[in-house]
């Protein structure tokens, strides 16, 4: 990867959206009258996720029919933490995005989703299937589940994650390149991904004092999961056209299980290998890029 993605960089307009909670930040390109694709970045990662994706944007006619907004979720990249004493139950993702498109009055989106995104994606499709009108999901399927008898050591590791992280204070680094060093090796990808990530994912608090943003609380265990019976309820009700993009030396194991589990709940999923890792959509952004937009032009059967 040798791209500066100048356009996406130069035309990135900074968005925000107040909710009940705090600020939702984003960026956006395109037609700002034009249909909206909502894009969702994974754990940890930020509106910058979708940099790539972004210039392929732009150099395509799409951008002058549409608008891509990069959000950056609660506790991430530029929008607000939760207040103190509330945690990332992950339903409350998908009511996020349903507040923005109420009160942007959007009653009909396209969805471009990595990770962490990509679970709140398909759960939103099939909670909202008239508004949410394709769904492109890249490395991750249906979501992590719980069996029944598993429910009180759910709660009590949760609970457990809650007191420890009291305790625990964000580190800090004396440079940009030391937080980039650290996000490179703490991923699977280049330097030149986690210098994109880092660049909105750190906050300079004095010359030589860096920190990332990401809420802690972010990194508490789930104290609840819904069972794998409520995830294909859920994935059932999906009626748009749907993608899932795979790395192909990204989590294919975790992925291959959740289709095992669940593809049968979704007949119309297309599945398509591209080479990369976990952030294929920053490493291979042309590719998904054609893939989603091979997959606008599908209609509902």
């Amino acid at each position: 990867m040798t791209q500066n993605y100048s356009q996406a960089r130069h035309y990135a307009e900074p968005v925000s959206f107040e909710l009940e909670w705090g600020t939702l930040a984003g960026l956006q390109w395109g037609n700002p009258a034009g249909a909206p694709i909502l894009a969702l970045h994974g754990w940890l990662d930020n509106a910058h996720s979708f940099i790539p994706i972004a210039e392929q944007f732009l150099q395509s006619e799409l951008s002058a029919s549409h608008k891509l907004i990069a959000l950056d979720w609660p506790g991430h990249g530029l929008s607000s933490h939760r207040p103190a004493g509330n945690y990332y139950p992950f339903l409350d993702y998908v009511y996020d995005v349903i507040q923005v498109c109420e009160q942007q009055s959007w009653s009909q989106v396209s969805v471009i989703a990595h990770s962490m995104g990509a679970f709140v994606g398909n759960l939103w499709a099939g909670i909202e299937p008239q508004r949410v009108q394709h769904l492109l999901v890249i490395e991750a399927f249906g979501l992590l589940t719980s069996a029944d008898d598993a429910i009180l050591e759910d709660i009590r590791q949760g609970f457990r994650s809650r007191l420890q992280q009291q305790s625990k204070r964000r580190p800090h680094y004396p440079s940009f390149a030391a937080a980039v060093a650290a996000r490179e090796q703490a991923g699977d990808f280049s330097r030149q991904i986690a210098e994109l990530l880092v660049a909105r994912g750190v906050e300079q608090l004095a010359a030589d004092d860096y920190r990332f943003r990401a809420d802690g609380q972010l990194r508490t265990k789930s104290v609840l999961r819904l069972t794998p019976g409520q995830i294909g309820a859920i994935l059932r009700a999906i009626e748009c056209p749907m993608r899932l993009i795979l790395g192909r030396q990204g989590h294919r194991e975790r992925i291959e299980l959740a289709l095992e589990q669940w593809q049968h709940c979704v007949p119309q999923l297309q599945c398509v290998e591209v080479a990369g890792g976990h952030h294929v959509h920053m490493e291979q952004a042309n590719a998904v890029w054609s893939e989603f937009t091979a997959l606008l032009a599908s209609v509902r059967s």
